[in-house]
């Protein structure tokens, strides 16, 4: 009887130490699973992967890079210039827009009123050896389809926009762009003015276009009043 005894409390302890070592082996395993299946469901939305991921931030980052291309290529478009030198004063045509009214000159003294005018943009540099007075230069238009005679009738003697001076060239005022004020200064030497212009009335009687008078038919006169010498600049070629 007591061998017998003896013989079970020998096989005890290891029945309780494989148990033991059967339930850590179950946990492990069961905590891993988990584990995976977590991280398997919150990294992506259901029916993507990592591959289709990628792509969709790679052609994303392509579409804005021809964006900026298209935007850069569209403001490096050269744009028409012209210059010509009067008693060593270099007149720079920068455009000549047509236009339908006359806003760009409207002030608080004046209303919009629709027609046929044509801007003309300046940038004026003395590189004489003396000072220049701009009020010396008068800045007029010729063309064939001018009929100057009309003018006196709108304007009478003003002629900031439009003025007779021959059967098919007008005069007008030189302005600043910013105040709209005419021009009467006087340049040193070696100085350079930008944004002027002069705005000549096409059709002072109607709110018609002149189609007698285009860019390629037209030139701007600069003539200096104290010389009677005077250079011209052929339209053609500058856009609206």
């Amino acid at each position: 009887m007591k061998k017998s005894s003896k013989g079970r409390s020998a096989i005890l302890p290891v029945l309780v130490l494989l148990a033991a070592v059967t339930l850590m082996a179950a946990s492990c395993g069961s905590g891993k699973s988990s584990s995976d299946s977590s991280a398997s469901t919150t990294k992506l939305p259901p029916g993507a992967d990592s591959s289709s991921s990628s792509d969709t931030t790679s052609t994303t980052t392509t579409q804005t890079d021809q964006t900026t291309s298209t935007t850069q290529s569209s403001n490096s478009s050269s744009s028409t210039q012209k210059t010509v030198s009067l008693d060593g004063i270099n007149f720079t045509v920068t455009s000549a827009t047509r236009a339908t009214n006359n806003k760009v000159v409207v002030t608080s003294s004046s209303r919009q009123v629709d027609g046929d005018y044509l801007e003309i943009g300046l940038t004026i540099e003395n590189a004489s050896s003396a000072m220049a007075a701009l009020s010396d230069y008068s800045f007029r238009l010729y063309s064939p389809g001018i009929t100057a005679s009309q003018y006196d009738d709108y304007y009478g003697d003003t002629g900031t926009y439009g003025k007779y001076v021959s059967s098919h060239v007008i005069s007008a005022s030189l302005l600043d762009l910013s105040s709209l004020q005419t021009i009467t200064y006087t340049l040193r030497k070696g100085e350079k003015v930008e944004e002027l212009f002069c705005f000549f009335d096409l059709n002072p009687q109607s709110t018609t276009k002149n189609e007698s008078v285009t860019k390629d038919n037209s030139n701007l006169i600069i003539y200096d009043t104290e010389t009677g010498d005077k250079v011209e600049v052929n339209l053609a070629g500058f856009s609206d």
